[in-house]
């Protein structure tokens, strides 16, 4: 009996030994699974796209742009009107002093307001407001003051026509002419040649070519006569 429980406590020691050894040599196994280094997985590289350059908005006042070009405008009739009226105010005419002879020549008309005289192209009498110098066509006509050209107007009576204020409410003006220099709103000097002798008009073909010269006080005809020197 005392061996046989000697014997059993034997087996018994035995197996826990054994058990002791085996969990001892699984403790160790586990260690060295710990210890060894495990490989870090890399990480995915993240791609990001480049980042979109921004945009700045502009408004049309920050552009720079070359300067438009702008066509001088034309000016207008009241324009011209505007710019001359001082320069006529400042005209002086000096009837003492008179006009000069716009071109050399016999008169075949004399101015008459007051009475008819016969008109041979016409074959009429009527009165006659300015006065008719014979003159070769092709001739230079003269300013007869210094004056501002006002008017430049064709007539079918007197042709090409030209009109000058030279103050003093006095007004001259040049008709039958051709190659007229001057435009309204031109400051002339007297003794300025302003254009040539056309060919008379329809009204004067068989007088022949002449200067149709009048002269106006305050829009009222006067006799050049009286002021010519």
């Amino acid at each position: 009996m005392f061996f046989k429980e000697k014997g059993f406590y034997i087996s018994l020691v035995c197996g826990l030994a054994a058990i002791a050894a085996v969990a001892g040599l699984c403790m160790n196994l586990l260690g060295e699974e710990e210890e060894a280094p495990i490989a870090a997985a890399s990480p995915t590289p993240v791609v990001t796209a480049p980042p979109t350059p921004e945009v700045q908005e502009t408004s049309g006042d920050n552009i720079d742009s070359e300067p438009e070009e702008t066509a001088t405008p034309k000016p207008t009739k009241e324009s011209v009107e505007t710019v001359t009226k001082p320069v006529k105010n400042a005209l002086k005419f000096d009837q003492e002093a008179g006009l000069l002879w716009p071109v050399q020549g016999d008169v075949l008309m004399e101015y008459s307001a007051d009475r008819v005289v016969y008109f041979k192209t016409l074959a009429q009498y009527r009165t006659n407001p300015a006065l008719v110098i014979g003159a070769k066509e092709g001739s230079d006509v003269k300013a007869s003051a210094d004056g501002v050209v006002t008017k430049v107007a064709t007539s079918e009576e007197t042709g090409r026509t030209v009109t000058m204020s030279i103050g003093n409410d006095f007004t001259v003006s040049y008709g039958q002419l051709k190659d007229v220099s001057v435009s309204q709103g031109d400051k002339v000097s007297e003794g300025q040649v302003i254009g040539k002798i056309a060919k008379p008009s329809k009204y004067y073909a068989e007088e022949g070519s002449n200067l149709y010269f009048q002269v106006k006080e305050k829009k009222k005809t006067v006799n050049p006569m009286l002021l010519l020197r």
